[in-house]
């Protein structure tokens, strides 16, 4: 299952950038690649050809296929005459080469996805894997039943839980109370004081300059 969710970006994202840079819908051939019977390494390079003409949309050397798990998938956009002289047209015959040699299958041209495993060597393909459908009469997972009662609530004391007293205001040094911290009445006095003085300081300046 997931070999599938990276070829469906591809194919997604192929057909988007032919849709917006090209006049004409090419083909976007996908599938496997097996090589003598085993999947393909990541990596391997395809590229589809109608003729002597290399169709392929993806400049040579880009890696056009990718192994997960035990199949490698490739995808290939094959370019519309249109796009390419000597390239794709209806009923036109498309045939594939893995890493510079020539597979065994061939496909004719049409718009759109088309589904095509490729095989070099040996005919034998290793599919890609699909998503297991649910069998008849197969047993559902067991739903956990929903819990019931009140939710419980941070508040909640378990028996034997040790529960820490209230703060005692007193130890914060609260001039209000009588605790040991020293007050802070005073120094707000002290503040409003040098603040009167040095405004009063400010105000003789002045008449003296007007002086």
């Amino acid at each position: 299952m997931r070999i599938l969710l990276p070829l469906a970006a591809a194919l997604l994202a192929a057909g988007t950038a032919a849709a917006a840079a090209q006049p004409q819908i090419p083909a976007t051939v996908y599938g496997s690649v097996t090589i003598d019977g085993q999947p393909a390494p990541n990596g391997t390079e395809v590229r589809a050809f109608i003729g002597s003409t290399d169709c392929t949309q993806a400049a040579p050397g880009e890696r056009l296929a990718f192994r997960e798990g035990q199949a490698t998938a490739y995808v290939v956009t094959v370019l519309h005459e249109s796009q390419r002289p000597g390239c794709g047209r209806t009923g036109a015959v498309i045939t594939f080469t893995v890493d510079g040699r020539p597979a065994l299958q061939s496909v004719a041209w049409e718009p759109g996805p088309i589904r095509l495993d490729l095989s070099l060597g040996s005919p034998t393909v290793i599919p890609l894997p699909t998503a297991t459908p649910t069998l008849p009469g197969a047993a559902s997972p067991t739903a956990r039943p929903a819990p019931t009662g009140p939710p419980p609530t941070d508040d909640v004391a378990l028996p034997g839980t040790l529960v820490p007293s209230p703060p005692d205001v007193r130890a914060a040094g609260d001039p209000r109370s009588g605790g040991s911290g020293a007050p802070l009445w005073p120094w707000l006095a002290g503040a409003l004081l040098v603040l009167a003085a040095g405004a009063a300081a400010a105000v003789v300046a002045l008449r003296r300059r007007r002086d």
